[in-house]
């Protein structure tokens, strides 16, 4: 038997918000059962907007029971059917929230017909409840009311199901199967062909712009916990009900996945990545002439400016390096911006940070560290020269590397940010890569501690 159930509430999330009105119609599939249907006090007001779309209001619920009221009865009534709704994750998530707060645990199985009318009519532009009553020439007498839409939804599963004839309804209500949790936006087909193994997910809405960029080291398992994890507040209600469509790209490895993933985020921005959105400060070490054309050291922020020595990611870090260069190079302190004086001629001075700056921007050798590949043909690389990291990119195995010329057909040049340097030293600790000396020759122009 099926419960086909459609809830009105005070807004689009359980937490915080509260049901005002439940139907549900019980059907073997063929007939109508029974039917139930009541006003419920959801103990808050029902803002405006949300009376001008249901047509319920402060005073029609103002005597009506609360949930907690009618509890039992509305558990018997569900007794063990399957639990049908339209976008069945929204409905079933208000209930299940209800019950908890009178502390019932309410597990069953489901069935969302959004997702079944995809798996049984394919292709349409739209699996919206008004969209589907359109193409099954339907008419729903009050939309956004509780029974009038359960009772074009029990309409819609009996025709799916007619439909149905290779039993497609009775894998979709296994309990443990992933597609349950699934966004209803979602084909299916794109979750159940993400492949167990690194890289990176995108997800996108219907507009075909990116929600979210991720990293995985086993795809299908990540992407799923999205969908399985706590759904009742307004920020992860309103992520999922936006998502339409994943891609991914193969990495091989984590550490090239958490590379792509950081200059992708910050290459489209997407609205639900939030923890690389605030890049970390940047100082530098800046040598400049004074007014007697002196050389003089000294710290700053990294703006648009890229004539540093050297940079770092705090100022602690910048004061700590330029001090133990001052004393190794026994450099004029006064010049450095440091209070103790050396003693030193100016010329003597100037030709010490000369000899400083020479060396920081002497020419130094290229690096790759090689890890799994995409596949068994082929390698992974994480390229770097004197300027730091500079992109990722996969290597057939048979392929000879000698200069760092070779690797630039396979190169997909990144952005570096401050998480780069964070992100390599975790993938070096974790992950066992192969380190190759380059005889290239670049020229450097700073480096980053």
């Amino acid at each position: 038997m099926f419960a086909v159930v459609d809830i009105e509430t005070t807004g689009s999330y359980a937490r915080g918000n509260g049901i005002t009105e439940i139907a549900i119609y019980i059907t073997d599939g063929l007939e109508i059962k029974d039917t139930y249907s009541t006003l419920l006090n959801p103990e808050q007001s029902i803002p405006f907007a949300i009376q001008q779309l249901t047509g319920i209001d402060d005073s029609m619920v103002a005597d009506a029971p609360t949930f907690a009221e009618k509890a039992e009865e509305i558990r018997e009534f569900l007794a063990d059917h399957v639990f049908v709704a339209h976008n069945v994750s929204f409905d079933l998530g208000f209930v299940q929230a209800a019950f908890k707060e009178v502390g019932v645990n309410y597990n069953p199985r489901r069935l969302c017909t959004v997702r079944y009318t995809r798996r049984i009519i394919p292709g349409l532009r739209s699996y919206s409840l008004s969209s589907l009553c359109k193409h099954f020439n339907y008419n729903n007498q009050s939309a956004h009311r509780a029974w009038a839409d359960t009772e074009v939804t029990t309409k819609i599963l009996h025709q799916l199901l007619a439909m149905d004839t290779a039993g497609i309804w009775q894998n979709m209500i296994k309990l443990n199967q992933g597609e349950l949790n699934l966004p209803a936006n979602l084909p299916a087909d794109e979750f159940h062909n993400l492949p167990m193994a690194a890289g990176v997910y995108y997800f996108y809405n219907e507009k075909g712009e990116i929600l979210y960029i991720g990293k995985a080291s086993r795809l299908k398992s990540r992407v799923a916990s999205h969908f399985t994890a706590d759904k009742s507040s307004a920020r992860s209600a309103a992520f999922k009900r936006d998502i339409a469509h994943i891609h991914y790209r193969l990495c091989g490895n984590i550490l090239v996945a958490g590379l792509l993933e950081d200059h992708e985020i910050r290459r489209y921005w997407p609205p639900h990545n939030r923890a690389q959105k605030s890049p970390k400060l940047r100082f530098g070490v800046f040598a400049y002439r004074n007014q007697n054309a002196d050389w003089c050291l000294g710290i700053n922020r990294i703006g648009g400016q890229q004539a540093f020595i050297a940079k770092f990611h705090s100022l602690e870090k910048a004061r700590t390096w330029l001090a133990e260069i001052v004393e190794e190079r026994n450099l004029d302190p006064n010049r450095c911006g440091f209070p103790k004086g050396s003693g030193d001629t100016a010329d003597d001075h100037n030709a010490k940070v000369e000899a400083l700056m020479a060396e920081m921007q002497s020419i130094q050798s290229a690096m790759l560290w090689v890890g799994a590949g995409r596949n068994e043909e082929e390698q992974s690389f994480v390229y770097m020269d004197s300027q730091g990291f500079q992109g990722i990119g996969f290597v057939p195995r048979e392929q000879s590397i000698e200069r760092a010329e070779h690797i630039e057909p396979y190169l997909e040049r990144l952005n570096k940010s401050a998480s780069t340097e964070g992100i390599l030293k975790e993938g070096w600790k974790k992950l066992s890569l192969r380190q190759i000396e380059l005889p290239e020759e670049i020229q450097s122009n700073g480096l980053l501690f």
